[in-house]
């Protein structure tokens, strides 16, 4: 994937953000500079995430905590995840999975 040459993904590193992923419904999400804690709208599940910047547009959320039955086969395991656009308070990213080997797109808006 490219991204925009020069795109300054340091304002994306901390604050509280919603995502609207693929599949709909959407996710709240408040990232420090080690952690990310997203909580699930319809659910209201919440899922703690560790965060490791690989490069200043991409990095590793490594699930730590889950309370959803399903998910915790994928407790300690990564999404790859990189920032290809940005705005003052909008960035679109491509998070790649193992199910998901090509991608897929996400569009996080910038609360505070």
């Amino acid at each position: 994937y490219k991204r925009q040459n020069l795109l300054d993904c340091s304002p994306y590193k901390k604050g509280v953000y919603i995502v609207n992923p693929p599949a709909g419904d959407y996710i709240k999400i408040r990232r420090t500079k080690t952690k990310q804690i997203e909580k699930y709208n319809r659910k209201g599940k919440k899922h703690k995430f560790s965060i490791e910047w690989s490069s200043d547009c991409s990095y590793i959320l490594k699930l730590e905590k889950t309370p959803s039955k399903t998910n915790q086969s994928l407790v300690g395991k990564g999404l790859y995840c990189i920032i290809t656009q940005g705005e003052e308070d909008f960035y679109t990213c491509v998070i790649i999975t193992p199910e998901h080997p090509d991608g897929r797109i996400c569009y996080v808006t910038k609360l505070r």
